[in-house]
């Protein structure tokens, strides 16, 4: 075998390759990998965190007149709000929530508008309003033709639907954003008018 200058058979490369890690230039890289994770989380969570952080001071309320819509103050109709407001809070975390009955004029008759809202960090509005419905809905039941509707000027995400109830069609409406959660529940009447209620309620009922 001809040597090669520099090269003796001390130098001769063994069977086995041999690896050479450079540590800094693995730290570099590693540092850059994180780097781009972090970015990446910004990008995404970010303007959620800005939107929870900004309505964190969200509060909720029950005004005695909203409109049309007059608080019903009775032992009955606590009982019956508080039995819808017990079922929503245990699908869906809130630091604070009420639950109240309103009713509304409607030709020879009066509306029934039963209320349910709360506030807290509510991280993903969506999720929190589908098990908002679940939990008015019952086990057994699904609310049908959920649709989303406009949310106003308060924002986050509002949708409507109908359940069929052995006494007749219940209407059902809700809203959430990253500051609160609310649901209005109307036995007996058209989604439309769940609409209605919903529009002019929550501004009514939801302070930032």
């Amino acid at each position: 075998m001809v040597d090669l200058p520099g090269i003796s058979d001390a130098d001769e490369p063994d069977d086995e390759p041999r690896s050479s890690v450079n540590v800094k230039k693995v730290a570099i890289v590693c540092g850059a990998l994180a780097g781009v994770a972090l970015l990446g989380s910004a990008v995404v969570y970010g303007p959620t965190v800005w939107r929870v952080t900004q309505q964190s001071d969200t509060k909720v309320s029950t005004p005695t007149q909203i409109g049309s819509y007059t608080l019903f103050s009775t032992d009955e109709a606590a009982q019956a709000s508080e039995y819808v407001r017990d079922a929503i809070v245990t699908e869906v975390s809130l630091d604070d929530s009420l639950g109240a009955i309103y009713r509304e004029p409607n030709g020879s008759e009066t509306r029934t508008v039963i209320l349910v809202a709360g506030t807290g960090r509510i991280w993903k509005p969506e999720r929190s309003l589908d098990g908002a419905f679940k939990a008015v809905a019952g086990a057994d039941t699904a609310i049908r033709g959920v649709h989303d509707v406009d949310a106003g000027d308060l924002g986050g995400v509002a949708r409507c639907g109908e359940i069929d109830d052995k006494d007749g069609v219940i209407a059902v409406c809700g809203w959430a954003d990253n500051g609160s959660l609310g649901v209005v529940v109307l036995p007996g009447s058209k989604t439309a008018d769940a609409e209605k209620a919903l529009s002019t309620i929550r501004p009514a009922v939801e302070k930032r």
